[in-house]
């Protein structure tokens, strides 16, 4: 068996290679990110065995410089590894006490990883699990996109009309948007045809009243540019929404091809499931529920030394994305769950703040879906201890 490490960067890449017994095949191999030098690669990596099932290829999962080359070997039939970079990071601390880093030596690095792991399969690429992880990510991306919008919509309401607040609980109301950009200022809002009004869907005659009213009187401070911005983030929420449902609508595709039993959970639904499974890739690469817990970074710090044995906070390592989703999981079925509910509530009855119990639910909940995805059976509240 051959083991390839490559140095992924933006214009070119460094690749090296050893054997099984550690010997430097190739030292270093630097290729061009472009289709000339990919084509060299594909030769390269021929030379050095005409058979892809004898060559093993990692390299570091540095964002979006990696996609093509995967994809690239994937097709030519390569088993591809993708490793986070803080594993290689730490790697290097374990093989040298000097601080050097250099492409090449990045390379060789990676090569010698992939050869000293016992289960590098753990790190193996999957097409249908990129697809989902792309999708995830990208909709976490324009749902925080979103709520910046949402944010600035809100302050220029405090400024142009601050008791329409108190008049409607929800801002975000489709019936809120439709008035405001219709009506963008107080002074138009007075001005309105009470029979204009009425026009708009879901907008009684009470709260039409009500609003008119209000901007009859307002102390807001109204401007052309102020109503221009606040009807321009209206239109942007709106198509932040279009485009969210839109991946959602990918994603539930991808979901069904799954056929996952982590839907199955009270809470879990198409979006938090998808991103948990794409954060996962697959339970077969963890040996039981703590190495999951640690993936996600909800394992605590453990220091001990001589009589010193203390245990910290969570260490927030691994995908941040998964934590996120556990965390949002856990919340949910606190609510949807009889089981997990009480879990909670008997958490902060022994003196844990709310967030630290959310955290225990969070972990009891991942040996629930380790269980699952490892059993591929549906989740079952009378099983549950």
């Amino acid at each position: 068996m051959l083991y390839v490490g490559i140095d992924i960067a933006k214009n070119k890449h460094d690749l090296a290679c050893i054997d099984e017994t550690g010997e430097t095949i190739i030292i270093n191999y630097r290729f061009a990110n472009s289709y000339q030098g990919f084509h060299q690669l594909k030769l390269k990596l021929k030379q050095l065995s005409p058979i892809t099932k004898d060559v093993q290829i990692a390299l570091e999962s540095t964002g979006h410089y990696s996609y093509n080359i995967i994809a690239f070997l994937r097709e030519l039939g390569y088993t591809v590894f993708a490793y986070n970079p803080l594993i290689i990071k730490e790697f290097a601390k374990s093989q040298s006490l000097r601080k050097t880093k250099t492409d090449r030596k990045d390379a060789l690095l990676i090569a010698r990883k992939l050869r000293s792991d016992i289960t590098p399969e753990y790190y193996q690429t999957d097409k249908l699990m990129d697809e989902l992880k792309e999708l995830t990510r990208y909709q976490n991306r324009l749902i925080q996109s979103r709520s910046k919008c949402k944010n600035l919509y809100i302050r220029l309401l405090d400024i142009i009309f601050p008791e329409l607040h108190g008049i409607v609980s929800n801002l975000h109301n489709q019936f809120i948007y439709n008035l405001l950009t219709n009506y963008p200022s107080p002074q138009k809002l007075a001005r309105a045809h009470f029979s204009s009004l009425l026009k708009i869907k879901r907008l009684t005659a009470d709260k039409a009243h009500q609003i008119q009213e209000a901007a009859k009187q307002t102390i807001g401070n109204a401007s052309p540019a102020l109503s221009l911005e606040l009807v321009q983030l209206i239109e942007t929420i709106k198509h932040y929404d279009k485009q969210i449902n839109q991946v959602q609508e990918e994603m539930n595709l991808l979901m069904a091809e799954l056929e996952s039993p982590i839907t199955s959970i009270p809470g879990i639904g198409s979006r938090l499931g998808a991103m948990i499974l794409a954060e996962i890739k697959t339970i077969n690469n963890f040996k039981n529920p703590n190495q999951l817990q640690a993936f996600a970074g909800l394992d605590p710090a453990i220091y001990q030394s001589g009589q010193m044995d203390n245990t910290g906070h969570m260490v927030k390592r691994g995908s941040s994305y998964l934590r996120y989703a556990l965390i949002q999981a856990a919340k949910l079925i606190s609510i949807y769950s009889p089981h997990f509910k009480a879990y909670l509530r008997l958490k902060i009855s022994q003196g844990k703040h709310y967030n630290v119990a959310v955290t225990h639910v969070a972990k009891k909940l991942t040996r629930i879906i380790y269980h699952l995805l490892k059993t591929k059976q549906t989740f079952d509240e009378a099983k549950l201890r």
